[in-house]
């Protein structure tokens, strides 16, 4: 009887919760329909190529809030939220290829035309190869910022395999915690994205203390090694120039071994291109290249001299 009252009290916490975020933030963006869904995309600035943003695991468009008002003083730049996440619907299967695939269509659909200057931070980093792969007369340059490496799991210790799989399995359970509110009163997800502006955390907190949301990113972490077999299927960007931006910080629980294992990861990925370089911001960590005003306005310079390396 407890337990019901307790479980009665959580969902109406977070049903009130929801609907209270949902009055105060709103999507900055416009809706624009992908094969009979409804997805969020948000275009600001004008000019050329157009920089498209790709969030990574758990990311939503406003994850960039710091960092595309800068470029959108160079250039156009568009960000938006894959299926299931931030303020789109849902649609299956969420491997890389098929977010690919509903990413070409977005802009499209959107008139949003090429040529791209792809971005993708962590996940979004694969993500960006694989769509470079399939549409390659679209895609002039490429930045990865703290991207996932698609053999991180079989070169790091077995013991990120083993952590990978318990991500997933927590993440089911965590969907369904949602609906009686525990997510969203610990909110450890919502506080990777500490330090956006005071809306766009709100926003972060309401989508990571979602179902949808929560399920979506636990299907994309499912699909991991499928996106991975794609993303690793690309095996040169070319001549188009490549900036991989990596921090000098480590992430909970990584070792000073595993930090200057992906340091090398990221320099082999800025390799692929013969335009490549590989940059670290001092101080910065996976998430803070987002999060924190000051670093990101870092990323944000060297995004607008790639943009400017595309003319060159």
């Amino acid at each position: 009887m407890v337990l019901a009252g307790l479980a009665l009290l959580g969902a109406s916490y977070q049903q009130i919760g929801q609907a209270l975020d949902r009055h105060a933030v709103h999507a900055p963006g416009r809706h624009v329909t992908v094969n009979n869904v409804s997805m969020h995309l948000y275009c600001t600035g004008e000019g050329g190529p157009t920089v498209i943003l790709e969030a990574g695991a758990f990311g939503f468009a406003q994850a960039w809030a710091w960092i595309q008002p800068k470029v959108a003083e160079h250039t156009r730049v568009c960000s938006y939220d894959r299926a299931g996440l931030g303020w789109s619907e849902d649609a299956t299967p969420h491997d890389g290829v098929a977010a690919a695939r509903r990413l070409h269509t977005l802009l499209r659909n959107a008139g949003e035309h090429g040529p791209y200057v792809l971005v993708g931070h962590s996940l979004g980093g694969p993500l960006i190869r694989i769509f470079a792969t399939h549409y390659p007369d679209d895609v002039v340059a490429l930045g990865f910022i703290e991207p996932s490496h698609p053999d991180q799991l079989e070169r790091f210790p077995p013991e990120a395999r083993e952590a990978h799989e318990r991500v997933v399995r927590v993440l089911s359970v965590a969907a369904e915690l949602t609906y009686v509110g525990l997510l969203r009163l610990a909110n450890p997800l919502g506080r990777l994205h500490a330090g956006l502006p005071a809306d766009d955390y709100r926003a972060g907190c309401m989508f990571t203390s979602a179902a949808t949301h929560v399920r979506a990113s636990q299907k994309e972490f499912a699909a991991w090694d499928t996106t991975m077999a794609a993303a690793r299927s690309n095996i040169s960007l070319g001549e188009r120039p490549v900036v991989v931006v990596s921090g000098t910080e480590p992430m909970e629980g990584m070792t000073a071994d595993i930090l200057a294992l992906n340091h090398q990861l990221h320099a082999e990925m800025a390799g692929l291109s013969k335009h490549g370089r590989h940059v670290t911001i001092e101080g910065a960590s996976h998430m803070s290249l987002l999060t924190r005003r000051e670093h990101a306005e870092q990323v944000a310079q060297l995004l607008n001299e790639l943009v400017d390396s595309v003319a060159r």
